[in-house]
């Protein structure tokens, strides 16, 4: 299949999932293949979910998701075998976190991956054309952070004999929003990065042991040729994409940055409780709940009222139900 769209899901997540499915289908297209990895078993409601759309449909390649699960055990295993000098705490992300890796072994050879905490606003097709000239696009401000946390010192230790430290910082990127090629990580590539994990780049992992980190240690490893939106300032789409921009104009459920449709907006940050909160509340219907939810957030510490952009996401959300 030419193109289409992974994302990872479980029923935990499901009102992101429908918010984010109504914004591909209402902003893109809605025939664009969506494929689902599942993130553990819990797949009920997601699966009544599928039910009802077209062109949406899981990932049931067991064997892609096996493969990725092993190698992050062995990549873990890595991490906390090492002695690390001045690291008093150890910690990886939760381990499925990683089974949308599983989207290089999939059926589309051009592929959008989106986390689920994330909205569409515009055609992603400039995203896929990209992919005719690089093996992986992004499009975020990953760099400034990681250059705060010093990942890009700690990671230049180990490339610096193929990366200048400007260069190394420009391939830095957010696991939440990238597209690349079916094969342009292949398990052969899996062996050599243990087996050079082993031989002392696992030293690099100073900060928590995030399936971001590995994906972009993977990414830089490999030596994938990156082109990131936010770098191109001849780019028509060069624009902020998370929510702690709180300058963002929504114009009829669109939001722009300085006249600039965002492609996307990453919620960032916004833990999946909270947004599972606002979602019931704004079930209940109730007269005045804007007002009324600053209360709650006192009496029960819910903190639905401070979510940024939420009037966009709950349109999304309900999209079907209006």
């Amino acid at each position: 299949m030419n193109k289409g769209i992974y994302l990872l899901a479980n029923d935990v997540v499901c009102d992101q999932l429908i918010a984010l499915i109504n914004s591909i289908n209402l902003n893109y297209s809605p025939d664009i293949p969506i494929c689902i990895i599942p993130f553990n078993e819990e797949m009920e409601l997601i699966k009544k979910v599928i039910a009802k759309r077209k062109n949406t449909f899981l990932f049931e390649d067991n064997k892609s998701i096996d493969k990725w699960d092993n190698f992050i055990k062995e990549f873990d295993k890595l991490y906390f075998n090492y002695p690390y000098e001045g690291v008093t705490e150890k910690k990886a992300e939760v381990l499925t976190m990683h089974r949308k890796y599983c989207a290089f072994d999939g059926i589309f050879d051009k592929f959008v991956f989106l986390d689920l905490d994330t909205l569409i606003f515009q055609s992603l097709d400039h995203v896929f054309k990209k992919l005719d000239e690089y093996d992986f696009v992004v499009h975020d401000y990953q760099r400034v952070t990681s250059i705060r946390l010093k990942e890009v010192d700690y990671y230049f230790e180990a490339f610096q004999d193929m990366y200048s430290k400007e260069a190394l910082a420009n391939r830095f990127h957010c696991g939440g929003f990238w597209a690349s090629k079916r094969g342009a990580i292949n398990e052969q590539d899996l062996e050599y990065f243990l087996q050079e994990l082993a031989n002392g780049d696992i030293k690099i992992f100073r900060t928590w042991l995030s399936e971001q980190t590995k994906l972009n240690y993977m990414t830089i490893k490999k030596n994938l040729k990156l082109y990131n939106f936010t770098l191109d300032e001849t780019s028509g789409y060069n624009t902020g994409v998370c929510i702690t921009s709180n300058h963002f104009e929504d114009k009829n459920h669109i939001l722009y940055d300085k006249g600039k449709k965002l492609t996307y907006l990453h919620y960032m940050g916004i833990k999946n409780e909270r947004l599972r909160r606002l979602c019931q509340w704004e079930k209940m219907n109730l007269p005045f709940r804007k007002q009324l939810a600053y209360f709650v957030d006192k009496l029960y510490k819910w903190q639905i009222s401070t979510i940024p952009y939420q009037d966009i996401f709950l349109y999304y959300r309900f999209l079907d139900e209006r």
